[in-house]
């Protein structure tokens, strides 16, 4: 469906959608309750989209939208993006997964259930993403105002939690939003060095404050501004964060979405950024090794425990 070129440059990132550090110049007011800001986000988004109608259109080969103000009673055709059918709007419920440190107690103090409206313009033909993949992202990003804050049409990776300083973690929204894209079918090189990415989801999402910047004004954005991002995902890294042989989205226990909540030894360190899952001072990589090939063993063949059905690295009193 789509097709993305672009001649292959070390891109001019902006800060804008990342994480907030004590070096960046921004502007903190004192916090209101989650719980208190969110209906008053919610309120506003489902009021824009209810108010506004929009276009899938073409931008120097990238997809993108149109926005315009529909009027109830219009003769023009228009269609609100709340009742659109051709891109119907969906929602999923999702935590605020911003954190104070990485290790399993360092979640921020949020019990708020956010619903995060999105509609997709185009799934993609490629892999799924999950939050702790790397992701290959290009985007642009509006305020319910219609306000464009910032724009990145170059692709640029992000990784959460951050591995390297090449690499940048996105805010709790965005990132969510990408597991429900797909990256690109297919990528060509051509012999100019143009890369094209073919058949790469694409969609919008509506983001309340609290999974966006909350109270922490940014350049353009105001503190508690809802966002408004399109988010291309051109390719995904599967990541291990820990380098312990076993991908980080496989160390997520009986299935659980957020991986800092599993902590096989009780050490407060999560699974995927911890060397020695199961506490008994050998370190995971060691534990995972064939013997035949002297490489890890693929996630699925990792041996058990005599006579049980845990895994040996996952269990102390096995080795």
């Amino acid at each position: 469906m789509n097709k993305f070129r672009f001649y292959f440059i070390l891109p001019l990132l902006s800060i804008v959608l990342f994480s907030c550090s004590e070096d960046d110049d921004t502007e903190v007011t004192p916090p209101r309750d989650y719980d208190v800001q969110y209906p008053t986000d919610l309120d506003s988004i489902e009021s824009y989209l209810k108010t506004h109608s929009f276009a899938v259109v073409d931008v120097d080969g990238r997809v993108d939208v149109e926005i315009d103000t529909f009027i109830v009673g219009n003769t023009e055709g228009k269609v609100s993006i709340w009742d659109n059918t051709d891109y119907p709007l969906k929602f999923k419920m999702v935590k605020n997964d911003n954190r104070s440190s990485n290790l399993v107690d360092g979640r921020v103090d949020d019990a708020v259930d956010y619903k995060m409206y999105y509609f997709v313009i185009n799934e993609g033909g490629g892999q799924s993403a999950t939050r702790f993949d790397s992701t290959y992202v290009s985007y642009r990003g509006w305020r319910l105002t219609n306000d464009q804050f910032d724009i990145n049409n170059t692709p640029f990776w992000s990784t959460f939690p951050a591995i390297s300083q090449g690499e940048q973690a996105l805010i709790s929204g965005f990132r969510q939003f990408t597991t429900l894209l797909k990256s690109a079918e297919s990528i060509n090189v051509g012999t100019d060095g143009v890369i094209s990415y073919n058949n790469y989801g694409v969609g919008v999402v509506f983001l309340p404050s609290g999974i966006g910047y909350y109270n922490s004004s940014q350049f353009n954005i105001p503190a508690y501004s809802p966002l408004v991002f399109t988010v291309r995902l051109h390719a995904i890294q599967e990541r291990d964060h820990d380098q312990d042989g076993i991908l980080s989205k496989y160390e997520n226990g009986a299935g659980v979405e957020d991986l800092h909540s599993v902590d096989t030894d009780g050490d407060n360190i999560p699974d995927f950024l911890d060397s020695d899952d199961d506490g008994d001072n050998v370190r995971t990589y060691l534990e995972i090794k064939n013997p035949v090939t002297g490489k890890p063993y693929a996630f699925e063949d990792i041996p058990t425990c005599p006579g049980g059905t845990v895994k040996k690295h996952l269990d102390a009193t096995c080795q």
